[in-house]
C-alpha cells in the first residue's frame, strides 16, 4: 500500500467506516460509509487527502447497500490551471478587430476600400463582446465563488461578418455536482440576461422595410425570445414586411444562438455539465438523444450545420471529467438553476438559423 495512505487511514476513520481497501493503478479506493452530517465529514475527509499532497474523489458505491460510499485517494496531486494572460490579450485583441471589421462589412463599409471607416463596427464590435464576456465572466466568477481553478475568458476571433467563434474560460478540478450545475448555468443565464437589452438598442435602431423580393439574400431565423423582443420593439408587421435588422440587434441574435449551442447537453458544453450535475454517468442516454435530435432536425428542416455542430462535440467525446464529490445529494436550488438553462434553451434555440432565399 502506499506509504502516505497507510499513514492517513487511521485519521480517516473518525470520519468514514472503512470496510475495505484496494489498491488500483492510481488510486486506493476505500469502500464504507462515510458519517452523519455527511457533507461536514466529506469536508473533513477531503482536506486530510489534500494535506498529504493527494486527490480525493468521492463516489456511491452502487454495488453495495452495507458499505455505500466510496473514497478514491488519487496518488497524485493535480497540477495548477495554467494562466497566460498574454494569451488572453492576444485573442481579446484580434477578435476585436475582426468583429469590428465585421461590423463594418454589415453597416456597408469596405474597410479595404474606406480604412478610415472601420470605427462603424464599433457597435457591433462592442456589443457581442459585451455578450461573450458578460457569459464567460459568469462562469469564471462562479467558479471562483466555489474555490475552483479557472483561466480569464479566451475570445476565438474568427473571419467577418461575425468576426468570433465565441468564447471559453479552462476550468480546474470541479468539487461537486453542485458546483458543476451552478458553473454550467451561470455563464448562459448572464449571457442571456445581457444579449436582452442588447437586441432591444438593435431592434430599436432596425428598419421596417418590405420583404426583399430578390433571390441569394441571407435569412436569420428567430428564437422565441427575438420573436418576442421583436414584437414589444416593433409591433406587427404590416404583411409583406420585414425587419432588416441593426448590426447590434444581430450583435443579440447571434449571443441568443451561441446560447442555444452552449446549453445543449452534449460533451462539455454548458449543457453537457449541468446534465452531468444532474444525472452523473446516466447523462450519456440524454447525450445520445440530443444527437438523434440534432439529426432530425438537419434532416427535417434541411438545417446541415446542426450535422456540423453535433461533429464537433463529438470530437470532444462523450466523456465528462467526474466531479470530486458526487455523493452529497443536490439541492432544491440546484433543480432551479438547471430548470432555468433549460427555459432559456427553449426560448433560444432556433431550428434553422440561417437560410439563403431563392
Amino acid at each position: 500500500m502506499h506509504r502516505e495512505t497507510a499513514e492517513i487511514i487511521p485519521r480517516l476513520e473518525g470520519h468514514m467506516r472503512i470496510d475495505t481497501v484496494r489498491k488500483e493503478e492510481r488510486f486506493i479506493t476505500l469502500e464504507g460509509q462515510i458519517f452523519e452530517p455527511r457533507s461536514e465529514n466529506v469536508l473533513a475527509l477531503k482536506n486530510i487527502v489534500l494535506g498529504e499532497g493527494l486527490t480525493p474523489f468521492f463516489e456511491n458505491n452502487k454495488g453495495s447497500n452495507t458499505a455505500p460510499h466510496l473514497l478514491k485517494i488519487g496518488l497524485f496531486t493535480l497540477r495548477k490551471v495554467r494562466q497566460r494572460p498574454w494569451l488572453n490579450i492576444l485573442l481579446f485583441v484580434l477578435t476585436f478587430i475582426t468583429t469590428t471589421a465585421g461590423g463594418a462589412l454589415l453597416s456597408g463599409v469596405d474597410v479595404f476600400a474606406n480604412p478610415l471607416l472601420f470605427w462603424r463596427g464599433l457597435p457591433y464590435s462592442l456589443s457581442i463582446i459585451l455578450i461573450l464576456g458578460s457569459h464567460e465572466l459568469g462562469h469564471y466568477l462562479t467558479c471562483r465563488y466555489f474555490g475552483m481553478q479557472a483561466t480569464p475568458p479566451f475570445f476565438i476571433p474568427f473571419m467577418p461578418p461575425f468576426g468570433t467563434m465565441g468564447a471559453v474560460i479552462r476550468m480546474g478540478l470541479i468539487p461537486s455536482r453542485r458546483a458543476l450545475i451552478r458553473v454550467g448555468a451561470a455563464g448562459p443565464i448572464v449571457g442571456f440576461l445581457v444579449a436582452i437589452p442588447v437586441t432591444i438598442v438593435g431592434l430599436m435602431l432596425s428598419e421596417v422595410v418590405s420583404t426583399p423580393a430578390t433571390s441569394g439574400a441571407v435569412q436569420f431565423g428567430e428564437s422565441l425570445i427575438f420573436q418576442l423582443l421583436s414584437l414589444i420593439v416593433k409591433g406587427p408587421l404590416p404583411q409583406g414586411s420585414t425587419v432588416m435588422i441593426h448590426p447590434v440587434a444581430l450583435a443579440g441574435w447571434l449571443g441568443f444562438l451561441v446560447t442555444a449551442l452552449n446549453l445543449l447537453p452534449l460533451s462539455q458544453l454548458d449543457g453537457g455539465h449541468i446534465s452531468y450535475g444532474l444525472f452523473g454517468k446516466n447523462r450519456i442516454y440524454l447525450s445520445i438523444a440530443t444527437y438523434v435530435a440534432l439529426a432530425s432536425v438537419a434532416f427535417f428542416f434541411k438545417s446541415w450545420n446542426w450535422l456540423v455542430w453535433a461533429a464537433i462535440t463529438l470530437a470532444f467525446g462523450f466523456k465528462h471529467p467526474p466531479a470530486e464529490d458526487e455523493i452529497t445529494p443536490l439541492k432544491a436550488s440546484d433543480v432551479l438553476f438547471s430548470l432555468a438553462a433549460l427555459a432559456i434553451l427553449i426560448l433560444t434555440v432556433v431550428p434553422v438559423p440561417m437560410q439563403i432565399l431563392k
